[in-house]
C-alpha cells in the first residue's frame, strides 16, 4: 500500500478527501437543497378514482346492483324526492409546499339517479364549477348583545331593580 493510499485510509477515504475540497458555499447549497426536497408540494387525491371504461358501463335501465358492480359502493346515497340516487365523489387538491394548506383544484361528482323501479334513469356529471361553497363552521362565537358596546353590556341592568328574589320590588312577602 502506498503512502498516499495510507493517508486516504486514515483520513476517512475518498469522501473525506472530496469534502475537504468543497467550499462552504457549495456545501450550504447542497445541504439546503436536501432540506427543501422534504418541503416539496404534492397532489392529494381523495374519493373514487374514476375510470372512463367503468363510467361507460352505466346505462339507463340498469339495476342498482349492476351499478355497484361497475362503480363500487357509492360514497353517499339519497332518497330526495322519493327516488333513490347514488353519488360517487372524487376530489383532487394541490399542496404547493408541505406546510401550506391544500387548495382544491378539481372535484368530480357522478350522480346516478334511479326511477321508482330502481333502474338507472339518468347519469349526471358535476364538477367544481357546479359546486357551491358552504361554510358549515363559521369559527365565530355568537353574541347576544346586538352589537352594543362593552360598557353598555356591563351596565345594562343598573336601575332595573333587584336581581335577587325577596329583596324589595313586587311580589315579595310582607308588601
Amino acid at each position: 500500500m502506498s503512502n498516499r493510499s495510507c493517508k486516504r485510509a486514515r483520513s476517512g477515504g475518498a469522501a473525506a478527501e472530496l469534502g475537504s475540497h468543497l467550499s462552504p458555499a457549495v456545501a450550504a447549497v447542497l445541504f439546503g437543497s436536501l432540506l427543501l426536497t422534504g418541503c416539496g408540494g404534492n397532489t392529494i387525491r381523495q374519493g373514487h378514482l374514476f375510470q372512463e371504461e367503468d363510467l361507460a358501463q352505466v346505462r339507463p335501465g340498469m339495476g342498482k346492483d349492476q351499478v355497484v358492480l361497475a362503480l363500487g359502493t357509492p360514497d353517499t346515497q339519497s332518497v330526495a324526492g322519493g327516488t333513490p340516487a347514488y353519488y360517487y365523489i372524487s376530489t383532487t387538491a394541490e399542496q404547493p409546499l408541505a406546510f401550506m394548506t391544500p387548495q382544491v383544484t378539481d372535484r368530480r361528482i357522478v350522480a346516478i339517479y334511479f326511477n321508482n323501479k330502481e333502474r338507472v334513469e339518468q347519469v349526471a356529471n358535476y364538477g367544481l364549477k357546479d359546486g357551491k361553497v358552504v361554510d358549515f363552521v363559521t369559527r365565530e362565537t355568537p353574541t347576544y348583545s346586538r352589537d352594543q358596546g362593552l360598557l353598555k353590556e356591563l351596565f345594562r341592568d343598573i336601575g332595573a331593580g333587584p336581581a335577587l328574589p325577596g329583596i324589595g320590588g313586587r311580589g315579595t312577602p310582607g308588601q
